[in-house]
C-alpha cells in the first residue's frame, strides 16, 4: 500500500477500463476527494477510488486492512438504487482487482462489474459491522 503520490499510471488505466463500462468523469484530484472517478452507466452511478498495491490481494480480509481509511471515507456516500461505490486496486505487475463497497460488506467483482461467487468472511467493526466477501456472495447485490 502506498500513501505517497497519486497513482497516475493506475488512474489512466482505470479511465480506460471504466470507458468499457460507461461514461467516465475524473474528479479534480484534490487530497480531500473521496473518489478518483465517477462512472455513469445507464441505470447506475459508481463512485470509484483507485489504489495501488505492492502485492496481489489473495485474502479479501487484506483489502480492509490495507485500505481501511479509504473504505471509511467511501462509505460517506449513501447507497441508493442508483449509486454504488467501488475500490479498484492495481498490482505492480499491472493486474487489477475490483471490489464493490456495500453497506455491510465488501464484494469482489469482475472488471465488468459482475459479482464473483465465493465465501463470506466476517470482520471487526469499521463503524457498523463490515464483512468482506471473497469473490461475492450471490449474483444479486445487497444494500
Amino acid at each position: 500500500m502506498t500513501r505517497g503520490r497519486k497513482p497516475l499510471i493506475a488512474l489512466g488505466e482505470a479511465e480506460v477500463i471504466g470507458r468499457t463500462r460507461g461514461c467516465v468523469l475524473p474528479t479534480p484530484g484534490r487530497r480531500e476527494d473521496h473518489f478518483d472517478l465517477i462512472l455513469f452507466l445507464e441505470l447506475l452511478t459508481i463512485f470509484i477510488r483507485v489504489k495501488r498495491s505492492v502485492t496481489h490481494i489473495s485474502d479479501p480480509k487484506e483489502i480492509l486492512a490495507m485500505y481501511q481509511r479509504e473504505i471509511i471515507r467511501m462509505r460517506k456516500v449513501s447507497l441508493t438504487g442508483v449509486v454504488a461505490r467501488e475500490l479498484w486496486v492495481r498490482s505492480p505487475r499491472g493486474s487489477w482487482q475490483f471490489f464493490r463497497i456495500l453497506a455491510d460488506r465488501i464484494v469482489e467483482i469482475r472488471r465488468d462489474g459482475t459479482i464473483i461467487i465465493g465465501v463470506d468472511h466476517s470482520l471487526a467493526d469499521l463503524g457498523p459491522e463490515v464483512k468482506v466477501v471473497h469473490e461475492g456472495v450471490s449474483p444479486k447485490l445487497r444494500r
